[in-house]
């Protein structure tokens, strides 16, 4: 992974210094043999500078739209055809800047020669970057640990094709019952019910699927919810369309099925909002933190934080909130079972009398949640993303509603816009699933706009 980050500020600062070196050639025509060159009028070197670093920004965001950053392999043709023709698009916008803002001391001769130092030495970088990528696989360094499923003389072939692939180490297969296998075959390590064992002592970071198999279903939500990245060959009228990427091998269809939209650059993306506004709001929100801590301890006397133990990601963690109940509430919650007025596992009745007055306004206003924040910055929740349940709440669950442990708890999301404690858990799940297969960065902004929307409102 690493290896892969390595790839953008090394485009940056091949952008950038070909551009600088281009400027630097052009403003000395003497260093040029055998061209008479005339004088050049050249833009200043500060303007220059600053205009180098937005064409190699702009350079990064094409490549990144061309999905050049992504985590997963890519074959050398491929990145290669990728990086000319982003390349081309990046200058050619250049280019269309300098001729609708009318600048003219710019030189052509700069232009051609920072496109062609800056395509070869990315093309270089690349093969640099890929030759030590393989020593560390040689080395068992960041190798892929695959797992097969299925049988039959295509999963041979395709098993043969990546234990050629140094990225990947083959370690077996799992099969509809255990048996011998002839000499030269793949080794079946154990039947389908058994994958969530093997794929834990085996540390399995892909499976691959060929062929029907009677407990595909099983098998995809354990990779769903596990994060163990899911391929199959498929039946081409079954293919699910959402989450899935196709790639082929030896002209044979393969389907990758991710667990979530949230998926690698998601992911650094997502944390990176996370840490970023977490910091902020704990920094600018830490006067009010103080007034609700006062009107906290003035209203009952105790302690200011409620701290409950949570789930997320199949993970426990605790969660902190202000306190907005009597100090004893939790005891009190199996005298008042029966008058739960939601469906599912989660408990919830109106007009609890386990609140205090001052933690009605807080939930009325959802201050109480401000503690969470916290959470956010330890890695604990994400600031958008499925409600995170009791532990004791999600022993409940069926086996559809586990779906929503696929990616990390969220302070807000799609239920808690929608209706909060007035929507019943079915529909609770639909909105955090639809999330999840749908994430983007701007479905994240306009839910936590909403939600402070939803607070102002105290709905």
């Amino acid at each position: 992974m690493l290896l892969r980050l390595l790839r953008i500020p090394l485009d940056f600062l091949t952008v950038t210094g070909a551009f600088l070196g281009a400027y630097g050639w052009r403003s000395h025509p003497e260093w040029i043999p055998f061209v008479d060159l005339p004088a050049p009028q050249l833009l200043p070197f500060t303007h220059f500078l600053s205009f180098s670093l937005q064409a190699a920004f702009l350079t990064i965001l094409i490549l990144a739209w061309e999905r050049m950053y992504r985590f997963q392999s890519i074959r050398l043709k491929t990145e290669l055809r990728k990086l000319f023709t982003g390349m081309g698009a990046a200058f050619t916008l250049i280019i269309i800047y300098f001729f609708l803002f009318g600048i003219t001391f710019f030189s052509r001769f700069i232009l051609g020669v920072a496109f062609l130092a800056a395509l070869l030495l990315m093309v270089l970088h690349r093969l640099l970057l890929r030759y030590i990528q393989r020593l560390c696989w040689k080395r068992g360094i960041g190798n892929r640990r695959m797992l097969f499923i299925g049988q039959g003389s295509l999963l041979q072939e395709l098993a043969q094709t990546w234990q050629q692939d140094p990225a990947f180490e083959i370690i077996g297969r799992l099969a509809a019952e255990r048996r011998s296998v002839p000499l030269g075959e793949l080794k079946i390590l154990g039947t389908y019910t058994e994958i969530e064992q093997i794929v834990k002592n085996k540390k399995i970071d892909e499976i691959l699927q060929v062929g029907n198999v009677s407990q595909s279903d099983e098998i995809v939500e354990f990779c769903q919810l596990n994060h163990v990245e899911y391929r199959f060959v498929p039946n081409m009228l079954e293919v699910q369309r959402t989450n899935t990427e196709i790639d082929f091998i030896k002209d044979i269809p393969l389907i990758t099925l991710r667990s979530a939209a949230i998926d690698n650059w998601g992911r650094v993306v997502k944390r990176s909002v996370d840490v970023f506004s977490a910091s902020l709001g704990l920094v600018l929100l830490s006067p009010l933190f103080l007034v609700i801590a006062l009107g906290v301890k003035l209203n009952d006397p105790g302690p200011i934080f409620y701290r409950s133990q949570r789930v997320s990601r199949n993970k426990t963690f605790w969660m902190f909130k202000f306190r907005t109940m009597i100090v004893n509430a939790d005891k009190l919650k199996s005298q008042l079972i029966e008058h739960n007025h939601r469906k599912g596992p989660l408990f919830k009745i109106g007009n609890d009398p386990r609140v205090t007055r001052f933690g009605r306004f807080l939930r009325r206003t959802t201050l109480d949640e401000l503690p969470q924040l916290w959470n956010v910055l330890q890695g604990d929740l994400s600031l958008v993303g499925p409600r995170a349940h009791l532990p004791e709440e999600v022993a409940q669950y069926e086996k559809h509603h586990r779906r929503v442990l696929a990616i990390k708890a969220g302070v807000t999301g799609l239920p808690q816009i929608s209706g909060r404690s007035r929507l019943d858990f079915e529909k609770e799940v639909k909105l955090d699933v639809y999330y999840i297969e749908n994430w983007s960065l701007w479905m994240d902004i306009k839910i936590i706009f909403r939600t402070l929307g939803v607070m102002l409102e105290g709905e």
